[in-house]
């Protein structure tokens, strides 16, 4: 999904795991971007950290025609069968093999914020689109979700030692909120630049996420991994006592929010 850290080797956990909560953004994504409908039939479209496919996939059934790009092979080979008809390529941004304008819409749900640099790697959407295209990305927002209230609860009750994670250089990083990303779009030369928060509730297995997360992906995985056994399963039954009021009927249910920004090239 990313040019980050934690999804090489784990493509499969991720896509049964931690890809459904990303999905959660894809149709206002895709309304975002313009494409409702089969009506827009010969759009080009990018879908740049492309993961499992599933958002390129849902581009395709809107008849765009659709290139897919992500540096991780083992998410190729996921993408390749759940969007066949797709145009894949391994890359990552901000270094893409594709000439200046060659999109009518650059699409990046849940990468900016994993990149070591956010604002080469907008620079680098802006420069795909041809002039009037546009550009839509989606994060998530700085401790504001609340599965980012469980891992932290489940670190601090686990009694686990946190990862230190590698910040990034002022002149790289920007703020994960609405404004923050706002400015990064308009920053890369965008116009129109608009951004907001969207909230959806991601239901989906009781130990899902904990299986996303023992299996490595992403931060928390990072800190998972990197713990003794012994904390490993006081980590496990603090997730288990968390999520217990979050269920509903055997289900998880996470209501959980995104920032999504768009905007079009001069």
């Amino acid at each position: 999904m990313t040019a980050g850290q934690g999804w090489s080797a784990v493509a499969e956990a991720y896509r049964d795991t931690f890809a459904p909560l990303c999905a959660g953004t894809m149709q206002a994504v895709l309304k975002a971007a313009g494409l409702r409908d089969a009506a827009e039939a010969g759009i080009r479209v990018l879908d740049v950290g492309a993961g499992t496919g599933t958002l390129a996939a849902a581009a395709l059934e809107c008849g765009a025609e659709v290139t897919a790009v992500d540096p991780d092979p083992e998410m190729l080979e996921i993408a390749a069968a759940t969007a066949p008809d797709a145009r894949l390529h391994r890359a990552g941004l901000p270094d893409l093999p594709f000439a200046d304008g060659s999109f009518d819409v650059v699409l990046a749900n849940f990468v900016v914020n994993h990149l070591p640099d956010p604002r080469a790697g907008v620079r680098e959407m802006a420069r795909l689109v041809r002039p009037g295209g546009r550009v839509v990305a989606t994060i998530w927002p700085s401790g504001q979700t609340d599965q980012s209230r469980l891992w932290s609860g489940v670190i601090e009750g686990g009694g686990a030692l946190p990862v230190p994670s590698a910040r990034l250089p002022r002149d790289r990083d920007f703020p994960r909120t609405v404004e923050g990303t706002f400015g990064l779009m308009r920053q890369a030369g965008l116009r129109k630049v608009s951004s907001g928060t969207l909230l959806w509730e991601h239901r989906s297995e009781a130990d899902a996420l904990w299986r996303g997360a023992e299996a490595g992906i992403a931060g928390i995985g990072t800190t998972v991994v990197a713990q003794t056994d012994a904390v490993r399963a006081r980590m496990k039954a603090e997730y288990e006592r968390l999520v217990r009021p979050l269920l509903h009927e055997g289900e998880l249910v996470l209501r959980t929010r995104a920032v999504l920004a768009v905007g079009t090239r001069r």
